[in-house]
């Protein structure tokens, strides 16, 4: 009972006193003013990492492709190249994610 009555009244503090305790604590008709402004920064760095990442992700598809060009079907190097191909891909595909993921909650939010 005395473990519940401490761990209450700093959790509590510790929930309000976070974002999230900000987020909830607004009024629903407008978008919380902590998520605007972390979308907002998020977006400002995203015009410059984005195309960047992406232009690293298209790099490294064509090297993985001249990687299996070059191989002349030695195994161990075509399943290097292959593992270039798929990461790259991977990583391109994570990118276009975080880009769809940014843009939804720009509109759940309102932005």
């Amino acid at each position: 009972m005395k473990i519940q009555k401490l761990l209450s009244v700093p959790l509590s503090v510790l929930i309000t006193a976070t974002p999230i305790g900000l987020i909830f604590a607004q009024e629903e008709s407008e978008p919380p003013r902590r998520l605007e402004e972390l979308l907002t920064i998020f977006d400002k760095v995203a015009q410059y990492v984005i195309p960047f990442a992406a232009l690293v992700c298209v790099v490294f598809i064509i090297v993985g492709g001249y990687m299996w060009i070059v191989a002349a079907g030695d195994p161990s190097r075509v399943k290097q190249a292959q593992g270039t191909l798929t990461w790259a891909i991977i990583g391109l595909v994570l990118v276009l994610l975080a880009v769809t993921i940014v843009e939804v909650l720009k509109k759940v939010v309102g932005l």
